[in-house]
C-alpha cells in the first residue's frame, strides 16, 4: 500500500499538481528534482527521469536504468553510514504521466553548492574546516571504491553541503557496481581523474592545494599505477577543455608523484 502512495505521490509532481511543490532542478522532458511533502507531512525529495520507448523499458526489466542505479547506490551507501539523502522508495509504472521512473528520498533541507562552500573555506583561511571537508570527500570516495561503485561523474558539483556543514553526494545515475574495482582501470582511473579535475577547477590557480589532495586521494585507496595514468589523462582532458573554452590555463604536474 504504501509503494501505491509513493507512486501516486510521483505521478502528480511529474504531472506538475503536487500542492507545494518546489523544483529544484529541471531538464525539459527528460528529468526534474522537485522537494514536496511526503504522505505523513514529511520533506521529501522526488527525482524523475523520463526515459520511453522500448529502450528505456527493457533498461528497466534487466534493472539498468538511471532511477534503479541511484536507488540501489543510495541504499548500499546510507546502509555503511556514508552521508546520502535517506532513500526512501523507487517508482515506475507511473501511467499517463510526463516521467517514466524516479526515486524518493528525505528531504537533507536548504542545502548549499559545494563547490562555493569549499572556495569560502579557502578564501576566509578556515583551515581546520577546510582539511574535514577534504578528508570527507575523500572519505565517500574511498567507501565507494571499497563497495565497488565506480561513478565516472564523481566530481565536486556532485557534492551539496547540509545544514550542519557536511557534504553529501547526490546524482549516482551514471554509477556502475563492479566486482574487484581495481581490475576496471578506466572506469576507476574516470572516477578519480574527473574528482581530481574538478577539485583543481576549485582551487585553481593553488597547485599546492591540487597535489595535497591527490596525494591524500593516493595514500587513502591506494591505486593502482595504470588507474593513477588513467586519472592524471582524464584530468588532463578537462584542463585542456577549460583553457579552449575559456581561456584559463592551469597545469598541475605529476599530481601523484610517478
Amino acid at each position: 500500500m504504501r509503494q501505491v502512495v509513493w507512486i501516486d505521490l510521483a505521478r502528480t509532481v511529474s504531472l506538475g499538481t503536487a500542492r507545494d511543490m518546489e523544483i529544484l532542478r529541471e531538464r525539459s522532458g527528460d528529468a526534474r528534482v522537485a522537494r514536496v511533502a511526503g504522505p505523513q507531512g514529511e520533506s521529501v525529495v522526488v527525482k524523475l527521469w523520463n526515459r520511453p520507448g522500448w529502450r528505456g523499458l527493457v533498461r528497466r526489466w534487466t534493472r539498468t536504468n538511471s532511477a534503479r542505479r541511484e536507488w540501489r547506490t543510495l541504499c548500499r551507501l546510507h546502509r555503511v553510514g556514508l552521508f546520502v539523502p535517506e532513500p526512501l522508495a523507487y517508482v515506475a509504472g507511473l501511467g499517463q504521466a510526463v516521467h517514466t521512473e524516479g526515486v524518493i528520498s528525505r528531504d537533507l533541507g536548504q542545502c548549499s553548492d559545494a563547490v562555493e562552500h569549499f572556495k569560502g573555506l579557502v578564501r576566509s583561511g578556515a583551515r581546520d574546516q577546510e582539511a574535514e571537508f577534504v578528508r570527507q570527500v575523500v572519505r565517500a570516495t574511498a567507501v565507494m571504491v571499497h563497495l565497488g561503485l565506480l561513478d565516472t561523474d564523481h566530481r565536486l558539483p556532485n557534492f551539496v553541503v547540509a545544514p550542519d556543514g557536511r557534504p553529501v553526494r547526490l546524482d549516482f545515475e551514471l554509477n556502475v557496481r563492479t566486482p574487484w574495482p581495481r581490475l576496471w582501470t578506466r572506469k576507476y582511473g574516470l572516477m578519480l581523474g574527473t574528482l581530481l579535475g574538478s577539485f583543481v577547477f576549485a582551487v585553481q590557480p593553488d597547485q599546492g592545494r591540487a597535489l595535497a589532495f591527490a596525494a591524500e586521494l593516493r595514500r587513502e585507496l591506494d591505486p593502482p599505477r595504470r588507474v593513477l595514468l588513467v586519472a592524471e589523462s582524464r584530468m588532463r582532458e578537462m584542463l585542456a577543455r577549460q583553457k579552449r573554452e575559456i581561456g584559463l590555463d592551469m597545469e598541475v604536474d605529476n599530481p601523484w608523484k610517478l
